[in-house]
């Protein structure tokens, strides 16, 4: 592993175990940070001569998601988003320009699904957690757990399609991603998941069946990341963390697999 992975990981990991053991206003000021960083690569990644996203309005509308979501919960998504879609159509019509406006408009709302949206579902799980008084199934566990089994799959891809990948899965989109890779990120998630026991209660069917989903759903979320890549002809969305690319670049998987993991422990669980 380069060195500078090891030394940001060391510096931001118990920095981020911190904020989630904290809560409260300190875990919600560490993730407006990841959302706002994350739309800012966003947009700026997406930007092309002809195009003029609403990088500011995208932002601001952006970190309402989360402040909303931390204070009323996941219940005030609908009326935000509905708010977010008017405000960006005022905007593109106070600007007098018609060329590409609904491009503009669908990549800068699409960017606070993709990023805003998608991460906020971290603060719910910490702060409402779907498993409310079940001993030892606190909301920061499942957080902390969520983020270990991701980020081990996704180390575990890296190492493995690295070593052994022979067998590419969609080169047009992730020219270095293989099957080798993705089955040594599902077998490494199940053995995390399993290793999260040391922290939660969980039935043996839910941890392997937890397991292999997040161990795909992390990886779908990595493709999804490069095919956006791909399209604008990017290899990172950032270069903010040394080693590993850029805030999304880093919390791509997580985009995917946080919501997942919510729901399927609030309806299955």
């Amino acid at each position: 592993m380069p060195l500078k992975r090891i030394i940001i990981a060391l510096i931001f990991i118990p920095l981020l175990i911190f904020c989630i053991l904290r809560g409260g206003i300190v875990f919600l000021g560490l993730v407006c940070i990841i959302i706002g960083g994350g739309l800012f690569e966003f947009y700026q990644g997406m930007k092309k001569e002809d195009r003029n996203l609403f990088l500011i309005e995208g932002i601001c509308l952006g970190l309402v998601v989360p402040v909303s979501v931390y204070l009323w919960g996941e219940g005030i998504l609908p009326l935000i988003l509905t708010l977010s879609i008017f405000f960006l159509f005022l905007r593109q019509f106070l600007s007098f320009e018609t060329r590409k406006a609904f491009i503009n408009i669908s990549l800068t709302l699409g960017g606070i699904l993709y990023i805003s949206v998608l991460f906020s579902y971290v603060l719910i799980l910490r702060n409402n957690p779907p498993l409310t008084g079940a001993g030892s199934l606190s909301g920061a566990r499942l957080v902390m757990t969520v983020f270990f089994v991701t980020w081990m799959a996704d180390t575990s891809a890296y190492f493995i399609g690295g070593k052994w990948g022979r067998h590419k899965l969609f080169p047009r989109f992730s020219p270095y991603k293989s099957l080798e890779g993705l089955v040594g990120a599902v077998l490494v998630s199940c053995i995390a998941m399993f290793i999260s026991q040391l922290w939660l209660s969980f039935s043996l069917t839910h941890t392997l069946i937890l397991g292999i989903s997040v161990g795909i759903m992390g990886q779908v979320g990595d493709f999804f990341e490069s095919m956006l890549k791909r399209e604008v002809g990017i290899k990172d969305f950032g270069k903010i963390l040394p080693g590993h690319g850029g805030i999304l670049d880093r919390f791509d998987s997580l985009l995917f697999t946080i919501p997942f993991f919510y729901y399927y422990i609030k309806y299955l669980v």
